[in-house]
């Protein structure tokens, strides 16, 4: 038996096919291109999301997420839009989700501008590309974006670009106007991306919302998982840290024993004293035997 101080309902997705995951089929040279810096997703990529905004849509049970926790590279903030945008503005007055995308031949697929009414928060947070710890600043930082460095497919959009582009999503947590974190020269390890993930996981325990969605990347997602679930069966091992596919969405309950997330159970009911009367007097406890 084990007390759960805090537990998470949390569905993490990756991103939709993007120009530079077809670009690298050809050739993983083409990785390495400035042609797919900060890759949007393609035609295929679109429909990927839209199919899971469909899939969420028809489950016997709603999801009611209350945030959307998305990677600030635009392959990943689209599939974000696309999954779980809102669908018709009734009133017009809400944010775009999304402007309206205009076509760039194998660059940006055209798409019509998404509305925010109806949507939970979009929050954008920088730990969440690739994974990686870097003494940054005088301090540690946490991302959760795509695996970092060398490819300009995983260098993010100006920050003024990006609010732009996303008006309703909060890019408060996001500080650089550009992607400082991301090298040219060299790529960040396994066990960087690993660390990267425990932050971010140790981030979202710490979080209020007990039901989010994620919206990130493979090689993140992968090795973040790869830190858990090592008293599992094996089939379930083997599910933990199978790859993902371009949209595939894999749901998983965070559970904190240790109480060092800081969150509380939220099935707790205090019971006891606590308890008031009609008028919310204390209520006297009457004298007999405990049992």
């Amino acid at each position: 038996m084990r007390l759960m101080l805090s537990i998470q309902v949390i569905h993490f997705i990756r991103h939709g096919e993007g120009f530079h995951n077809v670009a690298g089929r050809r050739s993983t040279e083409e990785y390495k291109k400035e042609d797919y810096a900060d890759a949007h997703l393609t035609e295929l990529g679109w429909t990927q999301a839209h199919a899971l905004q469909k899939h969420i849509a028809q489950l016997p049970d709603p999801l009611n997420v209350e945030a959307v926790i998305v990677s600030p590279l635009s392959r990943a903030l689209q599939t974000a839009v696309g999954a779980f945008g809102g669908t018709s503005d009734e009133e017009g007055t809400a944010k775009p989700l999304m402007l309206r995308q205009a076509h760039i031949l194998e660059k940006q697929y055209g798409h019509s501008a998404v509305t925010s009414a109806g949507t939970p928060p979009f929050i954008c947070w920088e730990v969440y590309i690739a994974f990686i710890i870097l003494l940054y600043k005088g301090g540690i930082k946490a991302f959760t974006g795509e695996h970092l460095g060398l490819h300009p497919c995983d260098r993010r959009s100006s920050l003024t670009y990006l609010k732009q582009q996303y008006p309703a999503v909060d890019f408060s947590l996001i500080e650089e106007e550009t992607d400082v974190y991301w090298k040219r020269e060299s790529r960040e390890s396994h066990d960087q991306i690993r660390e990267r993930g425990r932050k971010f996981i140790q981030w979202l325990m710490a979080r209020p919302e007990q039901r989010l969605a994620v919206v990130s990347h493979s090689s993140f997602m992968y090795f973040m998982l790869s830190n858990y679930g090592h008293d599992a069966s094996e089939t379930v091992q083997s599910e933990i840290r199978r790859w993902y596919e371009n949209c595939e969405m894999r749901t998983v309950i965070l559970s904190d024993m240790s109480g060092e997330s800081g969150g509380l159970d939220p099935l707790f009911f205090p019971g006891g004293q606590s308890i008031k009367g009609p008028g919310n007097e204390p209520m006297q406890s009457q004298k007999g035997p405990a049992t």
